[in-house]
């Protein structure tokens, strides 16, 4: 399941399993859980084994088979491009096992080994954002069951639809925000001014939701991006190296700045030595 944040992956995909795999599926947020050990462990606490946490990760594959010879299940990973170890992929699928793996990026998973890859036989599901007429559906549907009739007028809605640009999380947010806003005020009917408190105060949450999912090289970068809004790719590198005792290699930052981009956290523009980042939020 591919796509940019706030389109609906995790939510759909946990939606499907609570729904109708209740008793053999697991979810497992690959970015808190990164290590084979670690996504292991997490699948076998999920499906109620106990663990003490002394097992060593050939322990935990045994277990994990014991569960599969007994029952198929299926493991969601989410932010799977976080996974440090990409072989617990391999040991899911030559399982057998059932898979459904969320990123932002189409070609997060390309790196892989091509055994890995084939094992995975994977289909791609694309999540793109939602157009401003898809956003108005499903925004005037959560107003029908979210607030009083009357209480928020159809262009008000139209207008949350369009400046949310496209991302279903950043909108849901401005509504609920929005409605809070008004019922604080003591005023029967949402305005234009509590949208547009609501719009900011959701794009901040949005942007302090992207930061946490950043290390502590990656919000350095960041905050020196930020003060510039635009720079050359070398000059960031550079200037990055000054601040730090250990800064990552060349190779690495590029990693870190294609996994801000996929966030959406920044624009780049340009190739090699020219390559130019921008600040987007």
């Amino acid at each position: 399941m591919v796509g940019p944040t706030g389109t609906g992956k995790t939510i759909v995909a946990r939606w499907i399993l609570e729904s109708y795999f209740r008793d053999r599926s697991v979810y497992v947020n690959c970015w808190k859980y990164r290590s084979t050990h670690d996504v292991l462990k997490e699948i076998l606490l999920g499906l109620g084994k106990i663990i003490h946490g002394r097992e060593n990760t050939s322990d935990l594959v045994k277990m994990f088979e014991g569960v599969l010879s007994k029952k198929k299940i299926i493991v969601c990973q989410d932010e799977v491009d976080q996974v440090k170890e990409s072989n617990v992929l391999y040991i899911l699928a030559r399982n057998a096992c059932g898979l459904i793996l969320i990123s932002n990026h189409i070609y997060s998973l390309m790196s892989l080994d091509s055994r890995i890859r084939s094992s995975l036989a994977l289909t791609d599901i694309n999540f793109p954002d939602c157009r401003k007429e898809e956003m108005y559906d499903i925004l005037k549907d959560r107003v029908q069951f979210s607030f009083r009739p009357g209480t928020l007028r159809d262009d008000l809605i139209k207008i949350v639809a369009m400046i949310s640009k496209g991302e279903a999380r950043v909108a849901l947010e401005t509504l609920r925000r929005a409605g809070r806003k008004a019922e604080d005020k003591g005023l029967k009917k949402v305005t234009i001014e509590e949208i547009k408190e609501a719009s900011r105060e959701a794009k901040r949450l949005k942007k302090s939701y992207l930061l946490s999912k950043l290390n502590d090289h990656q919000r350095l970068i960041y905050e020196i991006l930020e003060k510039k809004m635009r720079t050359a790719s070398g000059k960031l590198y550079k200037e990055y190296c000054k601040l730090v005792s250990e800064p990552v290699v060349d190779r690495a930052y590029r990693n870190y700045m294609k996994k801000m981009a996929d966030l959406g956290l920044v624009n780049e523009s340009g190739k090699g030595r020219w390559k130019i980042f921008e600040i987007v939020i």
